[in-house]
């Protein structure tokens, strides 16, 4: 989980990246804003005496004994040490979770100043990674996590130190991802208090009219387009908001006004046609509730498969000792596995900037961007049988358009998004 831990009296606190204290704002701030990345990839092994299956890659590949490759937990071990090793050659602290468990600790003990090293029980070697033989040789792969420390979102340092860690383990070793690996954002306040509801309602608001712009980033060939190996389906398919907005369709249920201005004057924009339709309807929800507890229960799914959507809330539902023991986070979950720097370094700045302009008020941008967002889906709604008819040209077009929009809107450089709307346009026409 994302590195905010929890005092002695249950209160949720934390440090600023500098290790100074803060004291909790009464109006949530730009500055306030701590993120966490959790990368899962797999680290390949080869056994002594068998050949290289990719003997011109310059990078070099660990040799491991027969008898290791027989014991996964000595495997585990060996390959979590490497990694940790090699985030502090490059300067952090590291450690893994078989040092934390053998001193007595547990892991929210390390969240404030470590990366932790632990196995990614999701990630498995696909195919690909399956056909790198040499001759009968091929690699054993290991599955990792590393989690970072909080840091502050919109500090260049954290960039930097990101940077750092990522570039000295994809050049010191052959990693790899895959449709079984994850890219997840935490996002949260630096003194580990949740943010102040009105600004989880704004940021609700936003993720839940921006998913299907979003998720344009995740490949629609991928065999876990559709959540099948990890947990981070739809929001507006799985949640309860989206089950108590089917349901408000039929009966036709009476919502009180939005007290947010912007997320009002927004609703405007949509047509007559879709004044109680479902974005209508689901912003009201939104802000209907008046607790924490109530909208992360909202945001969530009624099962476990669905507790943990893309768009995670459920450390504010608290339905699980996982989410119970949880930092009071919202998590971004859509991203999929990748080694490439500059793409998860850009991410975290995307969702950063998300959360920067939902959780501070009457931020122009968010107006913008939940705007043109609403008429997205207004356009997603007159243009329902499209899917069935545009070309995998037009919609990678279309999808591409539709997420540097968004972007613009957010006042992000494109050279931050540039990668992602690259990626839109490539795999979509496949």
């Amino acid at each position: 989980m994302a590195p905010f831990f929890i005092d002695s009296d249950g209160d949720y606190c934390g440090n600023v990246i500098s290790g100074t204290k803060k004291s909790a704002a009464v109006v949530d701030r730009a500055e306030d804003i701590a993120a966490a990345v959790e990368l899962k990839f797999l680290l390949p092994f080869r056994i002594d005496g068998s050949a290289d299956p990719q003997a011109d890659d310059p990078r070099p590949v660990q040799v491991i004994g027969s008898w290791m490759a027989e014991d996964e937990i000595a495997c585990q071990k060996y390959a979590f040490k490497l990694v940790a090793d090699t985030i502090k050659e490059a300067g952090s602290k590291a450690t893994t979770i078989h040092e934390i468990t053998t001193a007595g600790y547990t892991e929210n003990n390390f969240w404030e100043s470590h990366w932790i090293v632990k196995k990614a029980n999701s990630a498995e070697p696909g195919p690909k990674e399956k056909r790198q033989l040499a001759g009968d040789a091929q690699y054993v792969w290991v599955p990792v996590e590393i989690s970072s420390p909080k840091m502050a979102a919109m500090d260049l340092r954290t960039r930097q130190h990101i940077r750092r860690v990522l570039q000295a383990l994809t050049e010191r070793h052959r990693l790899a991802a895959n449709y079984t690996c994850e890219v997840h954002v935490h996002l949260g306040r630096l003194d580990g208090r949740p943010f102040e509801l009105p600004a989880l309602q704004r940021l609700a608001s936003l993720l839940w009219s921006a998913e299907p712009t979003l998720r344009s980033i995740r490949d629609p060939n991928s065999p876990n387009y559709r959540n099948i190996y990890t947990w981070g389906s739809e929001l507006r398919e799985f949640s309860r908001l989206s089950e108590s907005v089917s349901r408000d369709r039929q009966q036709n249920a009476c919502h009180p006004e939005i007290q947010d201005r912007q997320v009002r004057d927004a609703l405007r924009v949509l047509p007559l046609s879709e004044k109680q339709g479902k974005d209508w309807k689901a912003l009201h929800e939104i802000w209907r509730v008046t607790s924490l507890h109530q909208l992360g229960l909202l945001l969530s799914g009624p099962t476990k498969q669905y507790r943990r959507l893309g768009f995670n809330f459920s450390a504010f539902g608290l339905e699980d000792e996982r989410a119970k023991r949880s930092p009071r986070t919202v998590e971004f979950r859509m991203m999929e596995g990748t080694v490439e720097t500059d793409l998860i370094l850009n991410w975290v700045s995307i969702c950063a900037s998300i959360a920067e302009a939902a959780v501070v008020p009457y931020d122009s941008r968010f107006d913008a961007a939940l705007r043109y967002l609403l008429s997205l889906r207004a356009a997603d709604m007159r243009n329902r049988k499209r899917d069935s008819s545009e070309s995998k040209a037009s919609k990678a077009s279309r999808l591409g358009r539709e997420f540097s929009g968004l972007m613009d809107q957010l006042k992000i450089q494109r050279a931050v998004y540039q990668g992602f709307e690259e990626k839109i346009a490539r795999e979509w026409r496949q």
